[in-house]
């Protein structure tokens, strides 16, 4: 059977399926779904409909009863005259629920007893029971041989649950005899074997006929009322602790508990099915429905289905079939709440972080361009203009831009990519505009933005693709090389033409032009310090890989990392950087500056076997110990569960090569993440850190990393300070390490050693 997709991303994994399916197969052996029957089951009491059949009455002891007797104590004379008046009136039955134990030496116990005597099999005494589980019952005292051999005895036990009453038995073994419950002499139910049934919650009991006992003994129920009914005589008053919690209702009689079992069991044979064939019919119900609509509706059939199973229960139950849904909406549940993670996902991988706009991996998956034209815009010195700007400088940059073009691109989405870069498509029946469309959008960005206190001057240039051949991604590449030649040649706008398909897929020679940026010289190595935010302290220097392209100019790192990473030259690259950022960390070392160096670690070469043999060997060579070492664990990227993740995860820790998780909260951030690596420090994402002094939340986020980093024995460290304000609020915190353009920026590594030196000496002086 093949799993349902998502576009080309799996709905759920196997690995989701399966366990999903254990855990529920779990709950369903050891009852943990067992409150959410109950809670059904609660919802049907509350909305309680069927009415009694008005066969079985009870006579209570009521308050007002008590009123009306001498010293409101209902004696055992009382009890005689009730029960002759009864047995006068014609009942059917009485099914007495009081025991006599303590009332032997009455005077006139010998009445009550004669009383009982004189309805022979037509009166029931209860039988007690201190304790009950399963289907025995303990009894410590049997009804007095006074009352004859006659009279018949039940019991009046049944099971608890959360404090309320859920099941009842036909039958109980007592002293190695089988002994009837009050609900099955009123159902006239025949028994060879102890048994319990779920009571049926639908019986609403204010249709229940009841009797205040002083009324019948002084004559004021009339004998029609009683003669031929089932009566229970029984604890009715506000003080009795005869009244029991009922699924659905507040305190109720136990007198009204035994009526409705009773009921119930009149209808038929109760049928308990238990939990596993819902839960059977749920799961299988639900992978087909996943595979026929190819997860498409895959959380509309989740709640239908959980839907049908609450509503099957409670049908069911009117039938006197009992089934247990629990497991089955818990399996439901789980899987839901795995889809829903596994969609958030995938929208937020095509949600510019920024802006809250589509990126450009949504607009390469939907339906064909077709006769669309492709448009691009990118913002000249766009880095710059983020790296200058404060605070939140650079989100209100993205959103003041993205505002102004979807003034051209009405009727059309506005996509936004990470590098700065805008897209959208025009109609054809739009494309003798296109031109003036741009000069208007000029002209707009003519005038300065407005940001902070700050006015700044914006440019920006387009690209126009007008060739329907290619796929999405091939024509939005296109446009993007033709927005970058109007930047070059500061040209507003120029279109591209299918000579400069070598330029737009200079991502198919991605190899080679790799290696020959890492022999020329055009990838290199940057060193960004990090300081102990309480004592100012050098205590590390991060590498990070920089790329200058001589066409492209200089390339964002996410870009030819994740490329790197499609192309299988990750390996290659990481080598690169670390050979390098070794070699510089061993002669800052040799200058006596005692400062680990971090060095980015892309999860997925963790399934290399030669991965820390190669690492052990560049720390040798460049004689650093292993703990000025740290590996920094990308943490945007998914950790294989494979053995050898793991493994490497082990020997680089018995290296005595420190981990760290790199931009903490962005992406796969969970507790299982956190235990797979052991992170010596974890690293909390700049986007966190440099709008920790404007957002709540943020800062909410930034607290609590460093309180859990703690807590797990770990370094905090902090990226993106960019002021004084920031670096103040961190030290409040309690953060250990910071990072940032307030404290450093990156540097060649030789304008970092002169710069350490320059401070070094002037602290010196």
């Amino acid at each position: 059977m093949r799993v349902p997709k998502l576009g080309n991303r799996m709905i759920v994994s196997w690995r989701t399926l399966g366990l999903s399916l254990l855990l529920s197969i779990i709950v369903g052996i050891t009852g943990a779904a067992t409150p959410i029957d109950r809670m059904i089951e609660i919802a049907t009491g509350r909305l309680a409909w069927r009415p009694v059949s008005g066969e079985t009455v009870i006579v209570e002891l009521d308050d007002k009863t008590l009123q009306a007797v001498t010293d409101q104590e209902f004696n055992v004379d009382y009890h005689t005259r009730l029960i002759r008046a009864i047995d006068a009136a014609g009942a059917k039955q009485l099914l007495v629920d009081f025991t006599y134990e303590r009332r032997l030496k009455d005077p006139d116990f010998p009445k009550l007893a004669s009383a009982v005597r004189a309805m022979g099999d037509r009166i029931v005494l209860a039988v007690a029971s201190p304790e009950y589980a399963g289907n025995e019952a303990v009894v410590d005292t049997w009804p007095a041989p006074a009352f004859g051999n006659e009279a018949r005895q039940a019991c009046i036990c049944w099971e608890y649950a959360f404090w309320q009453v859920w099941r009842v038995p036909v039958a109980v073994r007592a002293d190695e005899q089988l002994l009837p419950s009050f609900a099955s002499v009123l159902a006239n139910r025949s028994f060879d074997a102890p048994s319990q049934f779920t009571l049926d919650y639908s019986y609403d009991t204010k249709t229940i006929t009841k009797y205040s006992a002083i009324d019948v003994i002084e004559g004021h129920v009339s004998s029609d009322a009683l003669r031929g009914k089932n009566v229970i005589f029984a604890a009715g008053f506000a003080a009795s602790l005869d009244q029991h919690y009922l699924p659905g209702h507040d305190k109720v009689p136990g007198a009204y508990i035994h009526l409705i079992a009773g009921e119930a069991l009149k209808r038929g044979n109760p049928v308990d099915t238990g939990w596993l064939p819902p839960f059977l019919a749920g799961a299988v119900t639900l992978m087909l429905a996943l595979v026929r609509r190819r997860g498409r509706w895959f959380m509309a059939s989740s709640l239908i289905l959980a839907s049908t199973l609450v509503v099957a229960k409670i049908v069911l139950s009117l039938s006197l079939i009992s089934v247990q849904v629990g497991a089955a909406c818990f399996f439901i549940a789980a899987l839901s709440a795995n889809v829903a993670r596994n969609r958030r996902h995938q929208s937020a991988q095509r949600e510019n972080p920024v802006s809250g706009l589509p990126n450009f991996e949504a607009l390469r998956t939907q339906p064909p361009f077709g006769s669309h034209t492709v448009i691009a815009a990118k913002l000249v010195n766009y880095d710059d203009l983020a790296a200058f700007l404060p605070g939140e400088g650079s989100q209100q940059l993205v959103e003041q831009v993205a505002r102004r073009l979807q003034l051209a691109s009405q009727g059309t989405t506005l996509h936004h990519d990470l590098d700065g870069s805008f897209a959208w498509l025009v109609p054809y029946y739009q494309h003798s505009q296109i031109e003036a469309q741009l000069a208007g959008l000029a002209a707009l960005f003519n005038a300065p933005l407005t940001i902070g206190d700050l006015r700044v001057d914006v440019s920006i240039a387009f690209g126009v693709n007008d060739e329907f051949e290619g796929s999405n991604a091939q024509r939005l590449a296109a446009a993007l090389v033709a927005a970058e030649r109007a930047i070059r040649t500061r040209a507003l706008w120029t279109k591209y033409t299918p000579r400069e398909q070598e330029d737009a897929g200079w991502q198919l020679s991605f190899h080679s032009q790799l290696e020959d940026a890492l022999a020329s010289g055009d990838i290199w190595v940057a060193f960004q310090p990090q300081y102990e935010i309480a004592t100012q302290r050098l205590v590390g220097v991060e590498a990070l890989a920089r790329w200058t392209h001589p066409t492209r100019g200089p390339i964002p790192p996410d870009e030819f990392i994740v490329q790197a990473e499609k192309s299988q030259d990750i390996y290659r690259l990481t080598l690169f950087v670390m050979d390098q950022a070794i070699r510089s960390a061993a002669q800052l070392h040799d200058r006596g500056f005692k400062a680990s160096m971090s060095v980015n670690l892309s999860a997925a070469l963790l399934d290399h076997s030669d991965l820390v043999g190669t690492i052990r060997v560049m720390l040798t060579a460049h004689h650093l110990p292993p703990e000025m070492l740290t590996i920094e664990i990308t943490e945007t990227a998914q950790i294989e569960n494979s053995r050898q993740a793991v493994n490497t995860l082990g020997q680089l820790r018995r290296a005595g090569i420190r981990l760290s998780i790199d931009d903490y909260g962005t992406g796969q951030s969970n507790l299982e993440y956190l235990t797979e690596i052991e992170a010596d420090e974890i690293k909390i994402d700049k986007r966190f850190v440099s709008t920790m002094r404007d957002s709540q939340r943020n800062f909410e986020v930034v607290k609590s990393t460093i309180d859990l980093a703690h807590r797990l024995g770990a370094v905090a460290v902090a990226e993106g300070i960019e002021d004084s304000a920031t670096m103040a609020l961190l030290e409040q915190l309690g953060c250990d390490v910071g990072q940032g353009y307030y404290l450093g920026k990156p540097h060649l590594f030789p304008d970092l050693l002169s710069t350490l030196t320059d401070t070094t000496q002037s602290r010196s002086a």
